[in-house]
């Protein structure tokens, strides 16, 4: 005899552990195709640092030009490439790509399986607690789609939630489903 086991999915655990103290993206929609966009204050955040290591190579390099020091030049060249790499993977997770096209009928983020629209059945929206170690933790808040086969994927990580509360509005409406907000009070 075979006996039917249906699996719980907890919809109301985070998918994501940390998330930035800042508004991170926003959701732009342009005809048939809404997607993420970082915001200024994101990029220019990760160009800062990739300017000033940029810089510093720069500045390696005229100071081993005029005074042909081959360690200050090291030493400020090591700096500038720590710097600007740190930069780059500082500017990875604000590249990160989520579009929902309903031109092809799919949601794509180039990390998980592409969903077909039509399967996602909600938006959701859910509240966690960043803890940093010793400095202060700060809320931040997941937007997440559902689909009709039970999988979550996460679009919207960031802890601006007026923001969060629009795009996630924006996007339902866009996509005609339901936006659920499961956000639980939090102790701050």
């Amino acid at each position: 005899m075979e006996e039917d086991t249906q699996l719980q999915v907890n919809i109301e655990r985070t998918l994501i552990k940390n998330g930035p103290k800042f508004l991170s993206h926003t959701v732009m929609i342009k005809s048939q195709i809404a997607y993420l966009r970082p915001t200024m204050s994101a990029m220019m955040f990760c160009i800062i640092y990739i300017v000033v290591g940029t810089f510093l190579l720069g500045l390696a390099g005229v100071t081993y030009w005029n005074s042909r020091q081959l360690d200050l030049t090291i030493f400020i060249g090591s700096f500038g490439i720590i710097i600007g790499v740190f930069g780059l993977a500082l500017i990875k997770p604000f590249m990160k790509r989520a579009r929902f096209d309903q031109v092809s009928g799919r949601f794509d983020n180039n990390q998980d399986r592409d969903v077909k629209l039509q399967h996602i059945v909600s938006l959701q929206i859910l509240n966690k607690m960043v803890e940093r170690g010793q400095a202060p933790s700060y809320p931040c808040y997941e937007l997440n789609l559902l689909t009709k086969n039970g999988r979550r994927i996460n679009i919207l990580n960031h802890n601006d939630l007026p923001q969060m509360q629009l795009d996630a509005l924006v996007l339902g409406q866009f996509l005609k489903v339901a936006v659920r907000d499961l956000r639980r009070d939090i102790q701050l």
